[in-house]
């Protein structure tokens, strides 16, 4: 281990296991942004804010004629489920057998913690670099309302970034989106004894998943796009009385270069008749108190794997570690498509792993933590010598 990662590795640890033991699921991260933006004012940020939904922003202002670069995570975790399933309990935050254990050690309180202490790995180091951003986000584990609506001015300061998202310290260049859509099929109430099959919305039902099954899906020559149907309602409790309506939902993960409108325009042309589409909306509500009427779309994100930034960290990785470095995209979607939408090229890089995930075997391993922590500098200062993306004169906080 680096002479400097020794004197701050334990401090690191700590509080990597004082987030996981804050419980923090999406729309309560109250408590854990807190503790996030009291340790960032604790270790050398030039400033410290939280914004109107509740997202903690830290800013290191560095030299004016280098790029700047922003490292994000998220402060919400999906629920734990069962507490009796899991081998250690779900907020215990316990080091055992080469890991920190607990929901959210790797989705993703583990890779938050080390990217908090950049600063200070910058500082110890006295490593000449731009303008940094550390941004930890609310509600990511519902659609990304967090990174959605950081504030404008501070991603027209931001010229590279670099998402938290598990990637086992290889680098991610891309993922399918997720589009999530309703389908309604009407039909008529009947006693089931007298009930015709032209009445029942089930059969319209079956006719249309055969149709989805069969449908031809778009592809941009790496990944497929594919429909998955997740969760059906019909509203009634009877058994002996067919339904009047019967509401489908549709899990779309579609590829870059594809839309909800053509996804929608996809599955309108196999709808039997009477059956409507439709782009599910929800409702969040931040700890802030904000609320927010949205669509459950998630963009789909790519970069080239030839670009400029992705072969600087690549080689900043490769360099660290003394190892290849996989270039892979993730399964899952993430926020990198609202800052690549913002125009600011992103990549993923992180010490978690995808396999504990949302899984009762949360966990983090500390081997990975400290090859990211020792990376990280590296990885700044390749990505210094890229030429600036933005112009803006005034910097940090607006």
């Amino acid at each position: 281990m680096m002479s400097f990662l020794r004197s701050i590795w334990e401090e690191v640890v700590s509080f990597c296991q004082a987030l996981i033991r804050t419980p923090s699921p999406s729309g309560q991260e109250g408590e854990v942004a807190e503790l996030i933006q009291g340790k960032m004012e604790e270790l050398p940020y030039d400033m410290v804010w939280r914004d109107r939904v509740g997202n903690i922003i830290g800013f290191c202002e560095g030299d004016p004629n280098k790029p700047s670069i922003c490292f994000t995570a998220h402060m919400d975790h999906v629920d734990p489920g069962d507490e009796r399933d899991w081998e250690y309990p779900p907020y215990s935050g316990v080091v055992a057998n080469g890991y920190i254990h607990g929901r959210g050690a790797s989705d993703l309180k583990g890779p938050a913690a080390t990217q908090i202490y950049i600063p200070e790995i910058l500082n110890r180091l006295h490593i000449k670099h731009g303008d940094l951003y550390i941004i930890q986000v609310v509600h990511e584990e519902t659609g990304g309302l967090g990174s959605m609506l950081i504030d404008n001015d501070v991603k027209q300061r931001i010229d590279y970034a670099i998402n938290g998202e598990p990637t086992s310290n290889m680098v991610c260049t891309g993922h399918r989106g997720r589009v999530e859509v309703i389908v309604t099929f009407k039909g008529m109430p009947m006693h089931a004894s007298i009930a015709k099959s032209a009445g029942n919305p089930l059969y319209s039902l079956g006719e249309f998943l055969v149709r989805l099954r069969n449908l031809n899906m778009e592809t941009d020559g790496v990944e497929t796009s594919s429909a998955a149907p997740t969760k059906c309602q019909t509203g009634q409790n009877s058994s002996n009385v067919t339904p009047s309506e019967c509401k489908l939902v549709i899990d779309w993960r579609n590829v870059p270069g594809e839309d909800e409108n053509q996804v929608l325009e996809k599955l309108k042309g196999i709808l039997p008749v009477g059956a409507t589409a439709t782009i599910a909306e929800y409702e969040l509500r931040t700890y802030t108190g904000l609320t927010f009427k949205l669509k459950r779309v998630r963009a789909p994100f790519f970069i080239n794997n030839d670009h400029p930034f992705v072969q600087a960290v690549v080689q900043a990785v490769k360099e660290t570690l003394k190892r290849p470095v996989r270039v892979t995209r993730w399964s899952c979607a993430t926020d990198c498509g609202y800052f690549m939408d913002a125009g600011i090229p992103i990549v993923g890089f992180s010490p978690a792993e995808m396999k504990y995930m949302h899984t009762t075997r949360d966990r983090i391993s500390l081997t990975l933590m400290k090859e990211a922590l020792e990376c990280y500098p590296i990885i700044i200062s390749y990505v210094s010598k890229l030429p600036k993306r933005r112009k803006f004169t005034e910097r940090g906080r607006s």
